[in-house]
């Protein structure tokens, strides 16, 4: 009895590895796909820029969608989401987001109703991801006056979408918490004057956290947990929300403690 169940523990390990391969190939063919296909006709479709940046985003969350079910399917990942409705709510937030693991980017723009995104330039560049964040819209994390400049114009302009940022700037490694969080989003918050969307996310078993390989696949199926929380305003947290740097790294810090004290508790 023993082997057997150890033959079959074995099996369902090889199989998610393969069904994990399967995972990251068709996220690639599907990220050309977009880029080389669908955002062709989407331009076709109109010449407002506006317009456009739009229905790529729709094509993208239910991309993302249809992926994430995908991976529920094939055993690889469960999900649960505590404040749904929220976050389909969210317009004109600043939709902030602790980062465990690869996979929490795709579950949340796949979750949002319209979602504007702030990217890294490893995906401005990726030539199986570049087409779509590019055609959508989305803004390059230059960490520069201008990048600060674009995503408080897209929530001032933008009045269907959210923002959603990752302030850590690149995910956690294996066995933390939490990063640092750098400094835009804070800076974003500021200048913006919307409210802010504190999402919170944990990943049990831990996977897909920075620098580790896709094959590098945990015992059993991973289970993300999201949590979406009230959302938050810049003069609840201080005293002048006049925008200089003191006030920046002050809210910048109250932010990090903020998600700190929420993710202890989990």
């Amino acid at each position: 009895m023993l082997k057997a169940a150890q033959i079959k523990q074995k099996a369902n390990y090889l199989w998610r590895i393969g069904a994990t391969g399967f995972s990251f190939a068709s996220f690639g063919i599907g990220g050309v796909a977009i880029g080389g296909l669908v955002a062709p006709l989407v331009n076709l479709s109109t010449k407002n820029p506006s317009l456009r940046q739009q229905r790529t985003q729709k094509v993208i969350k239910y991309s993302f969608k249809g992926f994430t079910e995908m991976m529920v399917k094939l055993g690889i990942m469960r999900y649960d989401i505590e404040g749904l409705e929220k976050l389909q709510h969210s317009r004109q937030e600043l939709v902030i987001a602790n980062h465990p693991t690869l996979v929490d980017v795709v579950l949340l723009i796949g979750l949002m109703e319209q979602a504007n995104c702030v990217v890294k330039q490893a995906l401005w560049s990726n030539p199986f991801t570049k087409g779509p964040v590019q055609n959508a819209g989305y803004i390059l994390n230059a960490a520069s006056k201008q990048f600060i400049e674009d995503c408080v114009a897209k929530l001032n302009t933008d009045q269907a979408a959210s923002l959603l940022i990752f302030p850590e700037g690149t995910r956690t490694a294996k066995g933390e918490l939490l990063n640092e969080f750098q400094r835009g989003a804070a800076n974003i918050a500021i200048r913006a004057n919307v409210p802010i969307r504190p999402v919170l996310i944990t990943c049990t078993p831990s996977t897909l956290t920075k620098n580790e390989k896709w094959y590098h696949i945990p015992s059993r199926p991973f289970h993300i947990q999201v949590k979406v929380l009230d959302a938050i305003y810049v003069e609840d947290l201080l005293d002048d929300a006049t925008v200089s740097p003191k006030n920046v790294r002050q809210l910048n810090h109250q932010l990090h403690q903020f998600f700190n004290q929420e993710l202890s508790k989990k």
